[in-house]
């Protein structure tokens, strides 16, 4: 088996700045979550040595992407993630696969790095779609005719939190407690 060394380190290179601005520039300075950006810097760093070791064996990429699905399902059922966590693991997945197969047009693996990297700049930019925050709350003192006024509601977890509500959810309602669990989207400012 002839392997190109060159090649090999200008994916390395191309996988390890794509994987920076995406980790790094966008998603830490953007969430600043730690903890999930050295996982998604490691997730792309291991996905993209495997996908390099299975490009030099002969084993079928199928089950090489197989055994990644299973072991990345078991370890992400285990932790409970936010959606937008979820996109972010996608890329970086998307990052580790694309710059591993060593791709022979160099212009076409730029632009495959640039399609997901500027995705989630644009994507996940506050200029864009407005940041929100989800919170799940208990109220008390909740009549039948307050459950069924969802303006009100809406109107009295705004006043709570002094940010307006973009989306309610009511979760149970107990009527001997006169207790209401809601979910509220509050849009920050």
């Amino acid at each position: 088996m002839n392997i190109d060394y060159l090649d090999f380190l200008r994916d390395l290179l191309i996988d390890v700045v794509a994987t920076y601005v995406f980790v790094f520039l966008i998603y830490y300075r953007r969430h600043g979550d730690r903890d999930m950006a050295v996982t998604l810097g490691l997730f792309n760093a291991f996905l993209f040595t495997i996908v390099i070791a299975l490009t030099l064996t002969e084993i079928n990429m199928g089950a090489g992407f197989a055994l990644f699905a299973v072991l990345s399902i078991i370890s992400l059922r285990s932790v409970n993630i936010a959606k937008i966590e979820v996109g972010y693991l996608f890329g970086v997945i998307a990052l580790a696969l694309i710059n591993g197969i060593s791709f022979p047009d160099y212009t076409l693996l730029a632009l495959a790095n640039l399609v997901i990297v500027g995705s989630a700049f644009v994507l996940d930019s506050p200029w864009l779609v407005r940041p929100t925050l989800e919170v799940d709350l208990t109220l008390d003192n909740i009549t039948v005719a307050e459950v069924m006024d969802k303006p009100g509601l809406t109107t009295r977890i705004a006043t709570l939190y002094q940010l307006p509500v973009q989306h309610l959810r009511i979760q149970k309602y107990n009527p001997e407690k006169a207790t209401l669990r809601v979910t509220a989207r509050l849009r920050l400012k």
